[in-house]
């Protein structure tokens, strides 16, 4: 048996003549493109062969170059601040609908290589970006990229620039962080919760139909992260991530502690938040 996914529809069928045929048929009929992108982990592992990308250092630009080199014509917005230059990189999707934010934040701190802590969301965000290359959404779609997250005690200096600055009337903006390790639980985050209740829910939801065992509907935290800044500026952002993490901010947190399976979970998710009618 071959299975077959599109946005909107599965089919299974017997590999034969026949069903190759029928097949070719209902692609014509449909019109409907396969998701083929290139898997999250593949990226991970990429992109932690840099080290750490402490801002200022030869790691961070070259981390910076990563990520622009793997998106079609981002926008770069520069900006200089404590004798550093930041870099905060958006590729912008359009849309019928109101715009929508995925970010993540791709520094890390000083003596982190940061694979899950920035590494797993970069990851995560440039397979998203894959997919929607070559399937275009229905909705709007921003994927954002945020530096100067772990300068000092969460300074949140790329989020609080974008913020300031921000004209577009998004529905909202997900901030994942730290969501590839291998025991992955999300508790929802008390400070989103606190402002969008309704929002936070319906995206537990969505979580909960993907992993039941990975999206838990109850507070467990509240974190200062980069939603914060969003949501002091009026901004609908919602933090999605395990702060349950023994290695956050430590030599520690490498790649042998994060797992395919679950950046597949949370690119699953994802591509359900983007493509409401994804059948995973």
């Amino acid at each position: 048996m071959v299975e077959y996914k599109f946005l909107k529809f599965v089919f299974v069928v017997r590999k034969s003549y026949s069903s190759q045929l029928l097949m070719t048929a209902l692609l014509f009929i449909i019109s409907t493109k396969l998701i083929y992108a290139k898997h999250p982990y593949d990226y991970l592992i990429e992109f932690c062969r840099i080290g750490e990308r402490v801002p200022g250092t030869n790691g961070h630009k070259q981390a910076r170059d990563f990520i622009i080199n793997n998106l079609n014509n981002p926008e770069i917005d520069s900006f200089f601040t404590r004798g550093t230059w930041f870099y905060n990189i958006y590729k912008r999707y359009s849309g019928k609908n109101r715009r929508i934010g995925i970010a993540a934040h791709w520094d890390s701190d000083i003596g982190c290589p940061g694979a899950n802590d920035g590494g797993s969301g970069v990851a995560l965000l440039l397979g998203l970006a894959d997919t929607l290359e070559l399937n275009p959404p229905e909705m709007a779609v921003d994927i954002i990229f945020f530096d100067g997250e772990d300068v000092g005690k969460a300074e949140l200096l790329g989020s609080k620039h974008f913020a300031a600055k921000c004209v577009n009337n998004y529905a909202f903006i997900l901030v994942l962080d730290m969501v590839g390790d291998k025991d992955l639980q999300i508790f929802q985050e008390g400070n989103s919760a606190k402002f969008f209740p309704e929002l936070v829910d319906s995206i537990w939801d969505i979580g909960m139909e993907i992993a039941p065992s990975v999206f838990i509907p109850v507070i467990k935290y509240y974190i200062i992260d980069d939603h914060i800044s969003l949501i002091k500026y009026g901004i609908r952002a919602v933090n999605i991530i395990d702060f349950d993490y023994p290695y956050w901010d430590s030599k520690d947190d490498t790649i042998d502690k994060c797992s395919k399976e679950s950046l597949d979970t949370m690119y699953k998710f994802i591509l359900k938040i983007v493509y409401p009618k994804y059948i995973y």
